[in-house]
């Protein structure tokens, strides 16, 4: 009891500027969320092929790459409330248009609203952990990254609380009018309750960011951050989010079409496994502390993998009764373990890149995974049109998966050995004094 009250007072006592970047966050991942439990199955059910949506999806990370390194490097001391205001109003805007388009087929339009959906979901990606480290200090900023970690599970609780429960009503009279919750009035009703993000990004208060350091000196791209730890810190989480990307937009597909599960159903899963999600993510702070990175990040992930595997295996054994429990038991228990690492492994990056570069990798981290699932829906596209399986599109995600924990072993180690060294270099000093 003493630990979970330690616990919610670390989170309740972060800034109130944290607070409101939290439930901005929470707004925007409520349209995103949704969208991803049942804008395939609208897709679907509109005549789109396997294909079709997933070029669709690949258009949204577009933005991502093109914009998130020169957004990054233009935020470098520049106030990001303009930012967050933007994306709350271009995210819900262009959430509608998806659905409208989607619904009457207008095959450019769906292009280009997934397009500008993509840049808002940009804008708000890359400023939040830059505003987290300036919101807060060495000592909260690991309670701060796991609650913005967080969000997205619990907006995936309330998304397929919402979903479902809509699914169950099925209709709703006023008079002679007569409302049916379907996908897309679903959709609909999400994005109106994710314009309240606007609300939380206004009441931001900001103040001009101190830029003194840098006064009277010439920018140069080059030689302002160091790139050779920035490629070596990131180049673990392009894999992994490159492997997530051929798996996470799509698991409701796979259930859908090997087991047959609905919408409405996948959402209850969803809402489930996201309500685990963000348990363990409120308990890695904990465990960082005392476990490390290893535990953190390593071991987590690599457990995270061996469900993944289990998951997909069970495409070949569709026929038998326990297929369909196992698979879903493994993606339960997947969640949490892949999550988990996502604060640890912010705060590894930037702990090992150095305050220099703690802005831009912080922006390049965000944006990233989402930029890396451009090319995942591409991949994916292909192998669909290759006629690969589920099961072998998602061991390929676990080869990449463990690529990419590989390469955080190695950059745990080289983090540590470079702490250690700092420290051991104090020693001679203590001995001296000792012995005088």
């Amino acid at each position: 009891m003493n630990l979970l009250k330690k616990i919610y007072s670390d989170y309740f006592r972060l800034p109130q500027n944290i607070h409101f970047l939290i439930l901005l966050e929470i707004s925007l991942s409520l349209i995103h969320v949704a969208f991803i439990l049942v804008l395939n199955i609208l897709l679907r059910k509109q005549g789109f092929s396997d294909p079709e949506i997933a070029s669709f999806n690949s258009l949204r990370f577009i933005s991502a790459l093109a914009f998130a390194l020169p957004l990054g490097i233009y935020i470098r001391g520049k106030r990001l409330k303009p930012f967050f205001i933007m994306a709350s109003l271009i995210v819900p805007l262009t959430s509608g248009l998806i659905i409208e388009s989607v619904y009457h087929e207008i095959t450019p339009l769906i292009q280009l609203s997934f397009l500008l959906w993509g840049f808002g979901m940009m804008l708000m990606r890359v400023c939040a952990l830059p505003f987290i480290i300036r919101n807060t200090t060495p000592d909260n900023s690991t309670e701060a990254l796991s609650l913005s970690a967080a969000t997205w599970s619990m907006a995936t609780v309330f998304s397929g609380i919402i979903i479902s429960g809509l699914d169950r009503l099925g209709y709703f009279n006023i008079g002679v009018w007569t409302l049916e919750f379907n996908e897309r009035s679903t959709l609909w009703i999400i994005t109106v309750l994710g314009f309240s993000g606007l609300f939380f990004a206004l009441k931001i208060k900001e103040n001009e960011p101190d830029s003194s350091s840098r006064k009277g000196k010439l920018f140069s791209i080059r030689n302002s951050y160091d790139w050779n730890l920035i490629f070596k810190a990131i180049s673990p989480l392009i894999l992994i989010s490159i492997g997530a990307g051929l798996t996470i937009p799509f698991v409701n597909l796979f259930f859908n079409s090997v087991f047959g599960l609905t919408s409405s159903q996948f959402s209850i899963l969803g809402s489930f496994t996201a309500l685990l999600v963000f348990i363990f993510s409120l308990m890695v702070p904990s465990l960082r502390k005392r476990y490390g990175y290893w535990m953190t990040i390593v071991i987590v992930q690599a457990l995270s993998i061996c469900c993944l595997v289990t998951m997909a295996m069970m495409e070949l054994y569709v026929g038998y009764s326990f297929a369909m429990g196992v698979a879903i038991a493994a993606y339960v228990l997947r969640q949490p373990l892949m999550h988990m690492a996502h604060p640890a492994s912010n705060e590894l990056m930037m702990n090992y890149v150095g305050e220099k570069n703690q802005e831009l990798i912080s922006a390049l981290s965000s944006s990233l995974w989402s930029a890396s699932w451009f090319v995942s829906a591409k991949v994916f596209e292909w192998l669909r049109l290759l006629k690969y399986d589920y099961y072998e599109i998602f061991l390929i995600t676990a080869v990449l998966y463990s690529i990419g924990v590989l390469a955080y072993v190695f950059l745990i180690r080289e983090y540590e050995s470079r702490e250690n060294n700092r420290s051991g270099e104090l020693l001679p000093l203590t001995d001296d004094i000792t012995m005088d």
